[in-house]
């Protein structure tokens, strides 16, 4: 199946809407120059987490804790820099293979701010509360192009 037969961004957002209702996520519009990421739930959402992601990291270098915050800013800022890419996926199977590569950097963030959250880091809840609702999202897209992949 090819990517271009799907409207892809209405059909994540569908998703995006579909997982987050009561979760209070507003959607807004990363900064880009290019159209296809306006008004992409999922890219605004990774977005908004990679920043909130490097203030974490700065935190962490202020407290000297440069191994853990190289760590995390490399895993947090590649998931959605994996999730752009995967909006211009070749084909379905190619969109699922870079969202499957974004859901690894997400786990691998995952470990680091639980880390993180161990020895009290003071912001790290607040990105974990953050990358729940993505992972859910990111589960959501790849079971359910697998789906797509089987018929």
């Amino acid at each position: 199946m090819d990517l271009r037969s799907i409207d892809i961004k209405e059909w994540q957002n569908a998703l995006v809407r579909d997982e987050l209702v009561g979760y209070g996520i507003v959607s807004e519009p990363p900064a880009s120059y290019n159209a296809r990421y306006k008004d992409n739930a999922i890219v605004s959402m990774t977005f908004q987490f990679a920043l909130a992601v490097w203030d974490l990291a700065e935190e962490l270098q202020e407290a000297k804790k440069y191994a853990v915050s190289d760590q995390l800013f490399r895993s947090g800022t590649a998931i959605g820099a994996l999730v752009r890419e995967a909006q211009n996926g070749e084909s379905l199977k190619d969109f699922i293979h870079k969202t499957k590569i974004a859901l690894k950097e997400a786990d691998e963030t995952e470990y680091w701010l639980l880390l993180c959250i161990e020895r009290n880091i003071q912001n790290a809840r607040t990105c974990l509360d953050r990358l729940i609702p993505i992972v859910r999202v990111l589960n959501k897209i790849i079971s359910t192009n697998n789906e797509k992949l089987k018929h």
